[in-house]
């Protein structure tokens, strides 16, 4: 390579954004969520589905019920430390309810700690409509040391909800009290095992508001009134992104950052970061609240402590009545909505390190009135890095003609 190549190759690198990984507790401070935490607790040993959706129902507050998935929530030894595969047997098999008692009586948290100025109830409103036909088991019992996990499963052939996954809505912080809370951070350390295939995707937890779980999901459009979603999704070759319910507008869907559909969810930076296989990361939400009649909403994310993307002109609500975000939207399956979203096996993900910070106080941003657009912040570094992945393209094809 001649030393005019070596050159112009050097000053291009220097064009290329510098990745800065910032701290969660900055993002807390800078963002004032120190109204409210809540850590979700875990079990001190493994549990079969049975087992597992008990724990979840006494101890993470759901609002409503589980939605789906009862026999696909396990918890299971960290994938890091072990080879746990997905066992199942039928309901005949289960353990008699005298031994399943004395299961029960393991269920201890590992780490589960709520604070609040304002002292949030945790207690847990779930119940499920019917009985697990089949049971979920890990396949290993031993942790290593390492408390349980949360593992989902997606049965061969599953896709959009009810056929696999799983779908609960978890409101620790603002469940069964009247405190508001217009700013939250949902943080989760996520893996999927090497070889995990993405087919076209599939939607991942993240932060909700509204008083229930009904909604905002499943082509439900929203007016902004009732309620909003923000989820997270991993598409094909495990492309993330924020998939979002909330209002929209031309100018909204004009924006190069956004993908709107009129019957589904909106997608937010579609891209802007790639979940990796077979290794934890780690996943940072956050959602500040518009100023009704405003659009100054906040949606960020930050991957492995990077900010992947950033909104900060959106329309998340359009009346008072949508008061507050309420907490984690569990919700993860592939889809999609039709069978070529389907998982070719069945395949699992892990969840661990379940975290919420809620702050209080909408968006003091300067924001136009509703239907303004939005801004993103990934347009400029993406317009550069496309720059200079065709300078670098045409540098390396006349070095190589030479």
């Amino acid at each position: 390579m001649s030393p005019l190549t070596t050159s112009i190759l050097i000053i291009l690198v220097s064009l290329i954004p510098r990745i800065k990984a910032v701290t969660l507790q900055s993002v807390i401070a800078n963002y004032s969520l120190t109204a409210a935490s809540y850590n979700f607790s875990v079990p001190t040993t493994t549990l079969d589905s049975d087992d597992a959706v008990d724990w979840i129902k006494d101890n993470w507050a759901l609002t409503g019920i589980i939605s789906f998935g009862t026999d696909d929530i396990v918890f299971s030894p960290d994938p890091s430390t072990s080879t746990s595969t997905l066992v199942r047997r039928d309901a005949s098999s289960t353990t008699s309810s005298a031994s399943k008692s004395s299961s029960s009586s393991k269920l201890h948290k590992h780490s589960s700690s709520a604070s609040s100025s304002s002292s949030p109830s945790s207690s847990s409103t779930s119940s499920t409509s019917t009985s697990a036909t089949s049971v979920s088991s890990p396949a290993s019992t031993n942790l290593a040391g390492e408390p349980p996990v949360l593992r989902i499963n997606y049965p061969q052939g599953s896709y959009s909800h009810g056929t696999g996954g799983t779908q609960f809505y978890a409101t620790p912080l603002s469940g069964g009290n009247s405190d508001t809370y217009e700013r939250m951070l949902l943080s989760y350390d996520i893996w999927f095992p090497t070889g995990f295939a993405w087919n076209q995707g599939g939607k991942l937890p993240g932060l909700r508001g509204g008083p229930d779980s009904k909604g905002c999901s499943g082509g439900n459009e929203t007016d902004g009134s009732t309620c909003f979603s923000s989820r997270l999704m991993w598409r094909t070759q495990g492309e993330g992104e924020v998939y979002a319910y909330i209002p929209t507008s031309t100018s909204l869907c004009k924006d190069t950052n956004i993908i709107c559909n009129s019957d589904y969810g909106t997608s937010l930076s579609r891209g802007s970061f790639t979940f990796a296989s077979g290794q934890w990361q780690t996943v940072w939400l956050l959602v500040v609240l518009n100023t009704v009649g405003t659009a100054d909403g906040i949606v960020e994310l930050w991957y492995n402590g990077v900010q992947a993307l950033q909104f900060t002109n959106l329309e998340l609500r359009s009346a008072e009545s949508l008061a507050s975000i309420g907490g984690m939207y569990f919700s993860t399956f592939f889809g999609g909505d039709d069978s070529s979203w389907a998982t070719p096996t069945s395949q699992y993900t892990y969840f661990r390190n379940m975290q919420l910070y809620a702050g209080q106080g909408a968006s003091n941003l300067t924001g136009d009135k509703i239907a303004a657009g939005v801004q993103g912040v990934s347009t400029g570094n993406g317009i550069v890095l496309a720059i200079v992945a065709i300078l670098l393209a045409a540098i390396i094809g006349v070095h190589v003609g030479m």
